[in-house]
């Protein structure tokens, strides 16, 4: 409940507001007196453009590198002249919402008889044209001595300004600048592939597929950890280009490590697909020379930006050897020490109903009760995460298996059977339907404290 002020406290709180807004205002003319004659127009914003920056449709761009003219063609940027290459769209805008509307901070000087002193040898020079035929055209200098603002002036105004440094370092963009420096201007949502090579060997390659999600096709087929990729693909669509180091065709290539590339990185969204080159380190430590195929032009990123370069396969995977959901089998028989243990699983009668009738053994579980219940769910659980360790594609798998699990479905009559053959005293090779997965498995997984083997006992314990 608002407790309501009385007229007596909102008298007050309106005398004490006053004193606060007189004392301000005295303070500014006291300090206002101050300040040098030549001075006072520091504090008044002049504005030098004013023109409508949804009415523009033409933006020239000049600089040491070259000229740069952009059209607007339904709303979006076109570029005219000026180079072939992606440019950043956000960045035009940018540009025109700033050199549209300009409030200089400080008059400098008007006809100087030097202004190269300012920048103005070579300045960078943006002109903006409106549908109705307004122009406003600037010249932007160098930084000032200060670094608080950069010199600036009309082009129909020969008064030499100074304006914010913010808006400066946007009105003074370089060739680089003007590029969409994205490795893939999407969002992750957007992305439906993506692969990492790694000194020349397949770590992943993984797809989206409209039906089923995301799944792993290479170096195996598996089910994909939705955690660690998710943070791949945010890393991924915010990976940026730091700068270009050479724009025409690069002669040698041996000389950034991009011959033969430590890293691959292919990615797609929708019709867009790119694959990204990664080779030497640069001599700060901080940025890698990079490439994408199909261009000769070498370019430095922060590798760290792209922070699953080494992600190990086992680590984007989920890991399962097969998990199906437990009302979606009706037996299950585990082979493991010499003993064969049977669970019997009966669903509930309603479609998707969690309740349902649990046997160990021909022994019901659920006449135990629901601590006996969530005992079984548990030992369950442990038949279905049992959990890759390691990979190894090629391995020369022979033997007998010292572990079986058999899953009878409750729908048709399928049977899917995992075994697992012992590798050495610590790991085993896990097979499916007969057939080796390519995945290794620890011991601890049915032995360790929190294994299949655990479960089982804290099972039986109702029995």
């Amino acid at each position: 409940m608002v407790k309501e002020e009385t007229p007596m406290k909102l008298y007050r709180n309106m005398i004490i507001l006053g004193i606060i807004m007189l004392t301000l205002a005295g303070a500014y003319f006291i300090v206002k007196s101050f300040v040098p004659e030549e001075d006072k127009d520091i504090y008044k914003l002049v504005q030098i453009t004013d023109l409508d920056q949804t009415k523009v449709v033409d933006l020239i761009i000049k600089n040491s590198e070259g000229e740069f003219v952009f059209k607007k063609d339904e709303d979006q940027w076109k570029m005219v002249s000026g180079g072939d290459f992606v440019y950043d769209t956000f960045k035009l805008d940018s540009i025109t919402t700033n050199v549209c509307n300009i409030e200089i901070f400080k008059k400098v000087e008007e006809s100087p008889e030097n202004p190269e002193q300012y920048g103005f040898d070579r300045p960078i020079m943006i002109t903006a044209k409106t549908s109705d035929g307004e122009i406003a055209s600037i010249e932007v200098g160098n930084i000032t001595p200060t670094e608080e603002g950069y010199y600036i002036r009309s082009m129909d105004d020969n008064t030499i300004y100074t304006i914010a440094v913010y808006a400066g370092k946007i009105l003074s963009p370089t060739k680089t600048d003007l590029r969409n420096k994205f490795i893939l201007d999407v969002t992750s949502a957007d992305v439906t592939e993506l692969a990492l090579t790694r000194e020349g060997k397949k770590i992943f390659s993984v797809a989206k597929q409209e039906e089923i999600g995301w799944g792993m096709s290479e170096p195996i087929e598996s089910g994909v950890d939705m955690i660690r990729l998710n943070t791949a693909l945010q890393s991924l669509v915010r990976a940026e280009i730091t700068d270009y180091i050479e724009e025409e065709d690069t002669k040698d290539l041996s000389e950034y490590g991009l011959d033969t590339p430590s890293y691959i990185l292919e990615a797609a969204a929708g019709e867009q697909r790119v694959k990204l080159l990664l080779g030497n380190i640069k001599e700060n430590y901080k940025e890698t020379y990079g490439m994408l195929d199909g261009t000769n032009e070498v370019f430095t990123i922060n590798p760290q930006l792209i922070n699953f370069l080494d992600i190990t396969t086992v680590e984007v995977m989920d890991g399962f050897i097969y998990a199906p959901y437990i009302f979606d089998v009706a037996a299950i028989e585990i082979r493991m020490d010499g003993n064969t243990v049977n669970l019997k699983i009966e669903a509930g009668k309603t479609e998707g109903e969690e309740d349902g009738r649990f046997y160990v053994d021909d022994n019901d579980v659920t006449a135990k009760g629901e601590e006996a219940i969530s005992r079984f769910k548990d030992y369950y659980q442990s038949l279905i995460s049992v959990l890759a360790m390691d990979i190894e594609q090629n391995a020369n798998v022979s033997g007998e298996p010292q572990i079986s699990i058999t899953y009878r479905l409750s729908k048709g009559s399928e049977v899917v059977k995992v075994e697992f053959i012992p590798k050495n005293e610590n790991t085993y090779y896990a097979m499916k339907d007969g057939r080796y997965t390519g995945i290794v498995v620890s011991r601890d997984e049915f032995y360790g404290d929190e294994g299949v083997k655990s479960a089982y006992n804290k099972l039986m314990q109702y029995f």
